[in-house]
């Protein structure tokens, strides 16, 4: 992976720096918020090599590209320098209410998930010493203890350096005002359990450490007092009076309205999902591990959950909510993608499979979900009837989370607790989700031939040695071609085809070798080494590329039935040529044979050539 080209092509697709108004990373995608999402191209996006899918989630423009995307992130920062996020740049009104709180509520949490992450290994880590023998009195634990336990107190804190990027206000002033709410002094006075008041307002009593909404609330207000400041304050003062005005005001209105309605909403939240876990503890576990995998590849599983399982975590000390889900649905589509490449018989597909179920054992289910499972439909019930599975034995058994970590094998860990058998329901969950969606997989993937799905065209399985047609119309054999050289094999042995439809696609997995000027001619070699010619039309290399549209470059790597070409038949007509399609094996003296498999109407799914060596 050519990280810094890949980078640059992000940036250039999105409709270059100038259109970009933020961009951030979670564990595999770069999020864009773009000024004008129109300007993106996203079927150039997706072509590019290393990247697995692109979609558009409220006002995010997101490209999954692996878990690489932190160094493509850092190579685009470079590329579009340090951003000021301007809320006034974009018109939210075009925007729907629910698009506008996702895009919110993930461009909050996602950059704050590494801080989340490690201190919840961090004290899965410590666990584990404990059961190791470490005691819960010694000073190495006392030490490792605050240091996890440090990123949740202070989490208001981070939260409003955060929620100010998003909201377009200074970071810093907001990361203060999370520290108002956190203040040791704040802290006696809830402690203290007395009536206080502001100048005759009474004050809520509320602790405020490892809370989420309040600081978000807080922040929010606190964009709007910024700019009111800064347009009340003359330009001679405006240094002093702008972060006066915003810090007095906004915390005051924070201590006695923001932040206690904050509150409010986070306990009756954490008292719902407490509820849940008392009388129905199997309901959201088994939900949550069957939607999990359509949230990850629509992009909003980080807009929806975070906010929920921290609450739980800071009000009961372990989380419910997507702790087990999760772990059930991550191990099943792990399963099924390994399912896939059991069952599978070509290399590719079984290499692809194996790798991308490996990093979803891990806890990162992309690779697994666009490289394998998309392509693989009949997969998908296998992936949701494995994560209900597991996600129903996790409810049955009421598993727990203690602290939070991308849910997979190496964070199991999490999973151990006070109760000593957690962590052994968790390995179950993990066996459930994992053996139920591999074995259904394996048997409804079966000898299906039609499991691979790309761009409008329903494929095969596709073989090795093989080439299936690049076109949709009548294959004749290769002396009939209306061209003596390609007809006499000058160039190689294979077919023509009359074309009816208007689209050259890939007839089997491999790369670009050569475009011609006049985009008339395709060069293509597969991974098997077949070095091939798509060739639209006889003599079209007069009408000087017009009616003809590529849809690759050289060097681009290609999927089976993936779009090339695209050419007008009207226009080749008007010119006055034949538009027979050539297709030939230009290396055709590499092999002992080979052979046209089929003579007459075809579409893309039928093989027409196989080479022998």
């Amino acid at each position: 992976m050519d990280i810094k080209k890949l980078a640059e092509d992000c940036v250039r697709l999105v409709g270059g720096k100038e259109n970009v108004k933020s961009v951030i990373h979670c564990a595999t995608r770069l999020r864009f918020q773009l000024k004008d999402m129109k300007k993106a191209q996203i079927t150039q996006i997706e072509q590019l090599p290393d990247v697995m899918a692109v979609k558009e989630v409220g006002a995010q423009t997101q490209i999954i590209i692996g878990p690489n995307v932190s160094q493509v992130h850092k190579e685009v920062m470079n590329i579009i320098g340090d951003l000021k996020e301007d809320v006034s740049e974009v018109s939210e009104e075009k925007q729907k209410l629910s698009a506008r709180i996702l895009d919110m509520v993930s461009g909050i949490f996602a950059p704050i998930i590494p801080l989340i992450t490690g201190a919840g290994m961090i004290k899965a880590i410590l666990t584990i010493l404990v059961v190791l023998g470490l005691p819960d009195e010694s000073q190495e634990y006392y030490i490792l203890n605050f240091i996890a336990d440090s990123a949740f107190y202070f989490f208001p804190v981070v939260l409003g350096f955060s929620s100010a990027k998003k909201f377009g206000c200074n970071p810093y002033l907001a990361a203060m005002i999370g520290g108002v709410l956190i203040h040791p002094n704040w802290a006696a006075l809830v402690s203290a359990e007395e009536a206080v008041s502001f100048f005759g307002i009474p004050v809520k009593l509320f602790s405020y450490s490892s809370s989420v909404l309040p600081i978000i609330l807080t922040v929010w207000f606190m964009s709007y007092v910024e700019r009111f400041a800064d347009k009340c304050s003359p330009n001679i003062v405006k240094a002093i009076l702008k972060p006066l005005i915003t810090l007095a005001v906004t915390s005051l209105v924070a201590l006695t309205v923001l932040a206690p309605m904050g509150g409010y909403v986070g306990s009756v939240l954490a008292k719902g999902i407490a509820f849940l876990d008392t009388n129905v503890p199997v309901l959201v576990p088994t939900i949550v591990g069957g939607i999990q995998p359509f949230l990850v590849f629509f992009g909003m599983h980080l807009a929806i959950f975070p906010p929920l399982q921290t609450i739980q975590l800071a009000d009961m000390g372990y989380e419910i909510v997507t702790g087990p889900g999760f772990l059930a649905a991550n191990i099943a589509i792990a399963g099924a993608a390994i399912g896939v490449a059991v069952r599978s018989k070509q290399k590719s597909v079984k290499e692809l499979a194996f790798s991308s179920g490996f990093t979803a054992l891990c806890g990162i289910t992309e690779p697994a979900i666009y490289g394998t499972i998309v392509k693989f439909k009949r997969s998908i019930p296998a992936v949701v009837i494995g994560g209900v599975s597991g996600g129903l034995f996790a409810g049955i058994f009421h598993l727990k989370r203690y602290a939070i970590a991308t849910p997979g094998i190496p964070a199991l860990p999490t999973f151990i607790g006070e109760d000593p058998n957690n962590i052994i329901i968790a390995c179950g969950t993990v066996i459930v989700a994992f053996v139920v969606s591999f074995l259904a997989a394996y048997i409804i993937v079966g000898k299906d031939k039609t499991a691979v799905t790309v761009g409008e065209q329903s494929g095969i399985e596709i073989e090795s040695d093989t080439v299936y047609s690049p076109v949709v119309g009548n294959v004749i054999p290769l002396e009939k071609i209306p061209d003596p050289t390609f007809a006499g094999g000058v160039l190689g042995k294979g077919v023509g085809v009359e074309p009816s439809e208007n689209k050259v696609y890939a007839p089997f997995n491999g790369s670009v070798i050569m475009t011609a000027d006049t985009k008339h001619a395709i060069g293509l070699r597969s991974e098997d080494g077949i070095e091939l010619i798509i060739h639209v039309g006889i003599d079209t290399v007069d009408m000087n590329g017009n009616g003809f549209d590529l849809k690759c470059k050289v060097g681009d790597t290609i999927r089976y039935g993936q779009t090339l070409m695209t050419f007008d038949m009207e226009e080749i007509k008007k010119a006055g040529h034949p538009a027979t399609t050539a297709v030939l094996v230009t290396n055709s003296t590499d092999y002992a044979e080979v052979s046209a498999v089929k003579i007459g109407q075809v579409t893309v799914s039928d093989k027409i050539l196989i080479v022998k060596s």
